[in-house]
């Protein structure tokens, strides 16, 4: 049964510094730092490795997230695909030079049609950044979507398998394909697909659209109500040992911060109630 790192992201500050002053403040060393999304090309990633690098000698200890808009992987134009390719695997690189372990990427993210990206180039590619990474030290990591193919825990697991990468499990990603299905128990169905892959979880409550329409965004719990059931299949079920809580208002990660404490205080005092139920495996070997 895994112990999670509760863990927060610096989209939801302005500065490195304000990701300092947030974390030594609440006493969360741990930071998953998602690169700029609208980078299209290896240079503005590169710009911020001197915050990555600020970070660390803080003392703070990270991971690292692609989820870049302008960078599809296995993208139908193959010119496109390349670039996204080279500045993935660039990413790669740099991480293990920064003594990073962990990397978790997106596929179809930028596409309007998700479903475009072609699931045997999409399994080449990830195969081949999964090589990258075993060869620098760096796991790396599938999340699921809301849209496209990967909000189907099969589908998702057909790609695990065909390229051997590990998985990150957005919980609002699932949930809120799991109100659009209207299937109650839906999300859970990744951890009972994919559960032994999975090495790190986005938390949050779900991801909505706003009935303007627009952009889709996370909402932060008020309580845990409804995702207590994936967060307890994630202890018990997967070696996921990094929560992420991935909010942009500060408010809101404090609040989800206190949340998730006193939910790991409470499985902890109690813990002897309740067994382990599955066993699973937690290597640093890509499955």
């Amino acid at each position: 049964m895994a112990v999670a790192q509760l863990s927060i992201s610096n989209q939801g500050f302005a500065r490195a510094d304000d990701v300092v002053d947030f974390g030594l403040e609440h006493g969360c060393r741990a930071v998953e730092y998602t690169f700029r999304r609208t980078a299209v090309t290896w240079g503005e990633v590169e710009k911020e490795l001197p915050d990555v690098e600020h970070l660390l000698a803080r003392g703070f200890t990270l991971r690292y997230h692609l989820g870049f808009f302008g960078l599809t992987l296995a993208h139908p134009d193959a010119g496109h695909a390349r670039r996204a390719l080279d500045v993935h695997a660039r990413c790669l690189r740099a991480v293990a030079d920064l003594g990073g372990d962990m990397v978790t990427l997106h596929l179809g993210l930028g596409l309007d049609d998700p479903n475009a990206v072609d699931p045997a180039a999409a399994a080449a590619d990830l195969r081949e950044l999964a090589e990258h990474g075993d060869r620098a030290g760096v796991g790396v990591c599938l999340e699921n979507l809301r849209r496209g193919r990967l909000n189907d825990p099969d589908a998702f697991q057909s790609l695990l398998d065909a390229a051997g990468v590990w998985a990150t499990l957005d919980v609002g990603h699932a949930l809120a394909r799991e109100k659009a299905r209207g299937e109650p128990g839906f999300a859970l169905d990744y951890i009972r697909r994919c559960g032994p892959r999975i090495r790190g979880a986005h938390v949050y409550e779900i991801e909505k659209v706003p009935p303007e329409g627009g952009r889709a965004y996370h909402a932060a719990p008020d309580d845990l109500t409804l995702i207590r059931p994936v967060l307890d299949a994630l202890r018990f079920d997967t070696p996921c040992d990094w929560w992420l809580i991935e909010l942009m208002n500060s408010h809101e990660i404090s609040r989800t911060l206190r949340l998730l404490r006193e939910y790991q205080a409470a499985a902890a005092s109690s813990a002897d109630a309740f067994p382990v139920r599955s066993e699973t495996r937690d290597n640093e070997e890509r499955p």
